[in-house]
C-alpha cells in the first residue's frame, strides 16, 4: 500500500515539474512610452522641463529620448532638431562634439542614462539620452513650442508643449498639449 502513495506523489511531482516547463512563450518587451508612430525610432520618456528667469522667460529647454524596443543602435550625429513657436522656426544645430552646455540655437546631449561603454554618440536599446535645447529666443508663460526630433531615414519624434503660466528659475514643465 506504501509503493501506491510514493507512486502517486511521484506522478504528482512529474506533473508540476512537466507544468512549469510549457507555460507561454516568455511575455514579450514592452513597447515605448506613450505613442509611436509606425517608422518611429525614438520616444520620449519623462518630463519636458526648461530653466530661465524667475517670473521671466525660459531660456533651455531638457528632454529625455530613448530607443524603440526591436531598433538598430542610432548615431545622434544623424538627428535633426527643429524647434518652432508661434513666431519662428528654426533647424537648431548640435553643439561641437555634441556634448555640453549649448548655447543660443544649438542642442547638445547633457548626459547618458544607463550608458554602455565609453561615452560615445550611438544610442543603444538600453540607453536614454538627455537632450538640451537653446532656441534662439526664450519662450515666454503660455507660449506653445514644437520639437520636432528627426534621426535620418526615419519618422520623426513630435512633441508639443505649452509653458506654464509663471516661470520659475529651474523645473518648469512644460505641459502637454
Amino acid at each position: 500500500m506504501n509503493y501506491q502513495y510514493v507512486l502517486l506523489i511521484g506522478i504528482l511531482v512529474a506533473a508540476v515539474c512537466i507544468s512549469g516547463c510549457t507555460g507561454d512563450d516568455p511575455a514579450a518587451p514592452k513597447p515605448a512610452a506613450g505613442p509611436v508612430e509606425p517608422g518611429q525610432v525614438l520616444y520620449l520618456t519623462g518630463q519636458v522641463t526648461g530653466e530661465g528667469v524667475l517670473h521671466g522667460t525660459i531660456d533651455t529647454i531638457t528632454l529625455t529620448t530613448g530607443l524603440v524596443t526591436g531598433e538598430p543602435p542610432l548615431n545622434m550625429e544623424d538627428v535633426t532638431i527643429i524647434y518652432a513657436d508661434a513666431v519662428r522656426t528654426e533647424t537648431l544645430i548640435p553643439v561641437e562634439g555634441f556634448r555640453g552646455e549649448p548655447p543660443q540655437g544649438t542642442w547638445s546631449v547633457v548626459a547618458v542614462n544607463g550608458e554602455l561603454g565609453s561615452p560615445n554618440n550611438r544610442m543603444e536599446y538600453e540607453e536614454q539620452f538627455v537632450l538640451r535645447l537653446n532656441p534662439s529666443s526664450p519662450l515666454v508663460p503660455r507660449q506653445v513650442i514644437t520639437i520636432i526630433i528627426t534621426p535620418k531615414g526615419t519618422t520623426p519624434l513630435t512633441i508639443r508643449r505649452v509653458s506654464p503660466p509663471t516661470i520659475l528659475e529651474q523645473n518648469n514643465i512644460l505641459a502637454n498639449l
